[in-house]
């Protein structure tokens, strides 16, 4: 969270338009604080404080265990809407009953993929705009980091290895090197490519890490599983164009599924491909449905083997997969659903 980000929150109190755990956190910082600060404020005023802030967080995070002690609303509140906003990330650690090692993420800068010791092997990217950041590795691989996310590479990349690491969200385009698999480490688990096209989404700690495959072949497994040798739910997953996994940390289970908006596989390395012609005239609805298979690599199945000749009038070349498929499901007054990664479509018969 920046400065920019904390000062909203102190509008949004001052307005009453914040949630209720808002409300509690920033009266935390008001307390904490102090005295009031006036802004604009130089770079040397705004360490100060946090040096400030810093000899009063470890006395308070002590008192996390203890009773809690009861809010002090100051009189000066309105005066401090525009106050220095960096204060209140330590109302909101407090309130969210941190560690004393996320700290640094609270202060404006991200919590570090790497540590102080690691800084001679592995060099970090982050992208603090609100725009994707394109990081292109010594390899010709190209990776697009979302807002806020953070990559290290380490530095005998391309040499000895391919290693990066990810926390948020981030695309990858990658060069292909069947030599020197890349390996993209995220939380608890380990995505591995030779060449490919694919996005990662990691949060923090604990939370659900996401992968997508565009194109090609990706394999996503734990990083206490070595590597993957047998596929299972709680070992990891091979992934083909258009499907997902999403890992749980708590049970530590991989969750299958088809991509939320499939794309053709022919196409999704240039934009500047014409889309295939979907166009089709008293069609049996099955070999329609083959043609959907081999464009998007999805393994799509009719629950009634009545319906296989049901004919099918229409134009499907420009629309969504899903949208396809309800066009598909109307003429047979049925309905589709994804089961892992197959789609089932049942129905009443034809029309």
């Amino acid at each position: 969270m920046n400065r920019s980000a904390l000062l909203q929150l102190l509008t949004r109190y001052e307005a009453r338009t914040c949630t209720p755990e808002e409300c509690q956190l920033v009266e935390q910082w008001y307390e904490l604080l102090g005295e009031p600060f006036e802004i604009p404020m130089t770079e040397d005023q705004w360490v100060a404080m946090e040096q400030k802030l810093w000899s009063q967080v470890k006395p308070r995070e002590l008192e996390l265990h203890a009773a809690p002690e009861p809010f002090v609303k100051p009189m000066w509140r309105k005066a401090m809407l525009i106050a220095a906003g960096i204060a209140a990330v330590i109302a909101i650690a407090i309130g969210l009953n941190w560690n004393l090692h996320s700290l640094p993420h609270w202060f404006g800068r991200e919590q570090s993929l790497i540590d102080q010791v690691e800084q001679t092997t592995w060099t970090q990217y982050q992208n603090e705009t609100e725009k994707l950041k394109e990081v292109k590795l010594p390899d010709g691989s190209i990776v697009t980091l979302s807002p806020h996310a953070q990559l290290a590479v380490h530095k005998a990349f391309n040499k000895q290895n391919r290693d990066v690491r990810l926390l948020g969200e981030a695309g990858f385009n990658v060069h292909r090197d069947p030599a020197r698999p890349f390996l993209v480490y995220s939380g608890d688990i380990v995505t591995k490519v030779l060449g490919t096209t694919f996005q990662v989404r990691a949060g923090n700690a604990g939370q659900p890490i996401q992968v997508t495959v565009k194109s090609g072949k990706v394999t996503v497994y734990r990083q206490a599983a070595k590597d993957l040798t047998n596929v299972s739910p709680n070992r990891g997953v091979i992934l083909t164009p258009n499907q997902k996994a999403t890992y749980y940390p708590d049970n530590k289970q991989f969750v299958t599924s088809i991509s939320e908006d499939p794309q053709p596989i022919t196409t999704t390395m240039s934009d500047n491909v014409a889309p295939v012609s979907l166009e089709f005239l008293d069609t049996p609805i099955e070999a329609v449905i083959a043609r959907l298979e081999k464009i998007y690599g999805v393994e799509i199945e009719l629950e009634q083997d009545s319906l296989r000749h049901c004919p099918f009038t229409g134009d499907l070349t420009r629309q969504a997969l899903y949208t396809k498929l309800e066009l598909l499901c109307g003429t047979i007054n049925g309905s589709y659903e994804v089961r892992g990664t197959k789609i089932l479509i049942t129905g009443k018969g034809c029309q």
